[in-house]
């Protein structure tokens, strides 16, 4: 546990400026001697996390594994030469978008204008020396960031297909297309690792809404099933019901039950559910659920039970009418779908 202590309010107004990082100079600025710096730091008033760069350690505290990862990369930046921009996992993390696992040691930027090549590591960070075309360079949060296309297909040259599906496929959705990433594609053409990452890019798609849904598709694509359409709506007049996966021939709906789908009044939510399941089945369409343990656990199993859907007859066939998400949504008035909140996933 931290000491108690009180920051002066004019270094906590620094801290709160800037999202609870501060540099060195800002506090020579306000009359901080380097002797009284040391002493924070010693008593645990300030963190370092990068040379010349402090946090607020309830920030720090309060972060979480991918939230601290995310302060080391906007520190590893500041104290980085200009040009330099978030990359990789660091960037992802910086544009909000779903992580996987435990967070790299190290944050990760790239110097697109930098002579040299290769990559240099060092105790705050690594850098990449890469020709980036300058359409990819941006910022978020005022910290210099490569762009969610760029850092999907960049990413996806190392990481294994369900991570790099799930990044792509919410990079689409964001975007709502897969334009933006079949360029960013193209740009790093002939780089070590592009037919991994074209794999994700051919196979993403912009109307999935969350990590498990991705998951989900990829134990249906492992296994060769016919393509099925996410996120389509299904009902008698009008849209009444959402299914995270849909073979309209087959009538055969398949749904991802995420955590954040049971959050309230669980005996409501269980109602609700089961209400719901009832209607849908009056439509004619047969249900399937799964979560993370079978996704991750059980993939074969998953997929074996939705083969044996597709290939028993529908029941007699009811009147039912489909519209894709978008169509849906605006028809109800729900305005543009929003993916699940972004959180890490913790995959063994």
């Amino acid at each position: 546990m931290r000491p108690a202590f009180e920051i002066p309010p004019p270094v906590r107004n620094a801290l709160d400026a800037g999202g609870g990082l501060v540099r060195r100079g800002a506090l020579m600025n306000l009359g901080v001697p380097r002797s009284t710096m040391s002493r924070w730091l010693h008593d645990g008033m300030l963190v370092s996390l990068a040379n010349g760069i402090y946090a607020d350690p309830v920030v720090v505290d309060a972060a979480g594994p991918w939230g601290l990862h995310r302060l080391r990369t906007q520190a590893f930046v500041m104290v980085s030469p200009p040009n330099t921009y978030a990359v990789e996992w660091s960037a992802i993390v910086m544009h909000g978008l779903p992580t996987m696992g435990d967070p790299p040691s190290l944050p990760s930027v790239v110097r697109p204008g930098s002579t040299r090549s290769g990559s240099n590591r060092t105790i705050n960070g690594r850098t990449r020396f890469a020709a980036v075309p300058d359409r990819w360079l941006g910022e978020f949060g005022g910290i210099a960031v490569v762009r969610p296309a760029f850092a999907a297909v960049d990413l996806g040259r190392r990481v294994d297909r369900l991570a790099a599906l799930v990044v792509a496929d919410a990079v689409a959705a964001r975007d709502q297309t897969r334009e933006l990433l079949t360029a960013a594609l193209a740009d790093i053409d002939g780089w070590s690792g592009v037919g991994r990452a074209g794999w994700a890019v051919r196979h993403c798609d912009p109307d999935v809404e969350s990590p498990l849904e991705s998951a989900g598709r990829l134990t249906f694509l492992d296994a060769g099933l016919p393509p099925s359409r996410s996120n389509v709506w299904v009902g008698e007049y009008l849209p009444e019901y959402r299914l995270d996966h849909f073979w309209e021939e087959h009538r055969v709906g398949v749904e991802a039950d995420g955590l954040d789908k049971y959050s309230g009044d669980p005996a409501a939510t269980i109602r609700e559910e089961k209400r719901r399941e009832w209607r849908i089945q009056q439509l004619g369409i047969r249900i399937l659920r799964y979560g993370w343990a079978v996704a991750l656990g059980s993939p074969d199993a998953l997929a074996g039970q939705v083969r044996q859907l597709l290939g028993t007859p529908p029941p007699t066939k009811r009147r039912q009418r489909t519209w894709p998400n978008h169509e849906g949504r605006a028809l109800l008035g729900l305005g543009p779908g929003v993916r699940s909140r972004p959180r890490n996933l913790y995959v063994g």
